[in-house]
C-alpha cells in the first residue's frame, strides 16, 4: 500500500514532526507500507529526526504560507499524486486542508489527521480559519483526532471521525530512578507553550527549593525573550535553556519531573514518552490532552492555567514527597499499556486498510 504523508517541513523538532517519523518508519519497516514524506517548503534543510531509508521525501518547494501560492503547490501536488498512484494522501491539516476535496478521484482515500485540538484556533482568535476547517473536514474520506475530549468538538462537523492516541514510543522497561533534583521541559520556544507562567512558577519553587533546577529543551523564535525573562526573575543560575536534542530520552531519564504549561495541545507525544519512563508530570489543564491522560494527585499533578501558586506548591509537593513522586511515576507507566507502538499502530493499518476496501 502507497501512502502520501502531506506536511509544512520536517526540519524542526516538535511532537509533531516526531510522530510524522515514528510512524512513517514503523508502517514502512513493519507493515510493509510504501511511504512518501510530501513537504511545501524544505528549504533544503535536512530532517531532525532520522527517516528509514525505504522512506522517501519529496519537497514541492513551494511556500504556502503565502496564499497566493496555493495554486501552484495543488497544481505540483496533483501531478506528484497522478505520477506516484498513492492509495492514500493523508494530511497533518496545513494550508492544504481546505482544498484536500480537490484531489477526490485522484486517489482511493483523502484524510487527514489533526494533531492539535478543536479550540486551538479559538484560542489563538482564529475562528474564520477554524470555520473554514470545520466545513472541509466534512467532505474528507477520513478525520483522524488524538483525544476524545476533541473527538466530541469535531462530531458535528464529520462524519468519518476516528480517535487513536500517539504512541508510547519508549519501553517500559527502564523507568527513571527520579533521584536528581532537577525538572525538565521539552518543546519549541514558541508562545504555545507558555514558558513565561511555568518561569514565574518556578521563581516560587525556587524560594522553597533553591537547590532545584529546571532545564529547557527547544529551538523557537521567543528564545531571547524567554531568557530575559529568566534574567529578570534572577532564575539564570537555575533554568537553562538547552536546543532541542533527539536525545531527550537519555535527560529523561536523568529528571525527576517533567513540566508543561502549554495554552493548547492535542495529545502531544510527550506525555506518552515520559509515562512510559515513569517520569510523573506537572501540567496545567489546557485542550486537550493533559487532563484526559493524567488523573490529579494520583498519576500527575494538574493546575488551572494562570494559577500560579496552585502550580508551584504542586511542584513543591513532589519535590518534598520522593516516595509519593516515584509512586506517581509507577502509576504513570501504566497508562502506557494501552499506548504500545503495536496497539496504536495496528490501529492505523487497521485503518488504512478498511478505508482503501471501502
Amino acid at each position: 500500500m502507497k501512502l502520501f504523508y502531506l506536511a509544512n517541513t520536517i526540519y524542526n523538532s516538535g511532537g509533531i514532526e516526531r510522530a510524522l517519523f515514528y510512524k512513517a518508519n514503523m508502517l514502512a519497516t513493519r507493515f510493509g507500507y510504501d511511504i512518501v514524506i510530501v513537504t511545501n517548503h524544505q528549504k533544503g534543510r535536512p530532517t531532525f529526526f532520522q527517516l528509514d531509508p525505504s522512506v522517501r521525501h519529496i519537497d514541492l518547494d513551494v511556500d504556502t504560507h503565502f496564499p497566493w501560492n496555493m495554486g501552484r503547490y495543488m497544481r505540483r501536488l496533483k501531478a506528484l499524486i497522478q505520477a506516484e498512484k498513492p492509495d492514500i494522501v493523508d494530511s497533518f491539516c496545513y494550508q492544504e486542508l481546505t482544498r484536500l476535496h480537490e484531489l477526490k478521484g485522484l486517489c482511493k482515500v483523502v484524510m487527514a489527521e489533526f494533531h492539535f485540538s478543536h479550540e486551538t484556533y479559538r484560542i489563538k482568535g482564529q475562528t474564520r480559519k477554524l470555520r473554514a476547517y470545520e466545513k472541509a473536514v466534512g467532505a474528507l474520506d477520513s478525520f483522524v483526532v488524538l483525544t476524545k475530549e476533541d473527538r466530541k468538538a469535531w462530531e458535528p462537523y464529520c462524519k468519518h471521525l476516528e480517535q487513536i492516541y500517539n504512541p508510547a514510543v519508549y519501553p517500559t522497561t527502564t523507568l527513571a530512578p527520579l533521584e536528581e533534583r532537577r525538572c525538565i521541559s521539552a518543546g519549541r520556544l514558541e508562545k504555545q507553550k507558555n514558558y513565561p507562567e511555568m518561569i514565574r512558577a518556578w521563581k516560587k519553587v525556587h524560594l522553597r527549593h533553591p537547590d532545584w533546577e529546571l532545564d529547557l529543551y527547544g529551538n523557537g523564535r521567543l528564545k531571547s525573550q524567554i531568557q530575559r525573562q529568566i534574567h529578570r526573575e534572577g532564575l539564570e543560575d537555575v533554568i537553562r535553556i538547552h536546543p532541542a536534542t533527539p536525545a531527550i530520552r537519555e535527560e529523561m531519564m536523568h529528571s525527576s519531573m517533567y513540566l508543561m504549561t502549554s495554552l493548547y495541545e492535542g495529545f502531544p507525544m510527550v506525555l506518552a514518552e515520559t509515562a512510559s519512563m515513569g517520569l510523573p508530570c506537572v501540567c496545567t489543564k489546557c485542550p486537550c490532552g493533559p487532563a484526559e491522560f493524567i488523573e490529579d494527585g494520583i498519576d500527575g499533578m494538574l493546575a488551572d492555567q494562570g494559577d500560579i501558586d496552585t502550580l508551584a506548591e504542586k511542584i513543591c509537593m513532589l519535590i518534598e514527597d520522593p516516595e509519593r513522586r516515584k509512586e506517581m511515576g509507577r502509576k504513570f507507566a501504566q497508562k502506557t499499556n494501552n499506548l504500545t507502538p503495536d496497539i496504536i499502530l495496528q490501529q492505523w493499518d487497521q485503518l488504512f486498510r478498511r478505508l482503501v476496501i471501502s
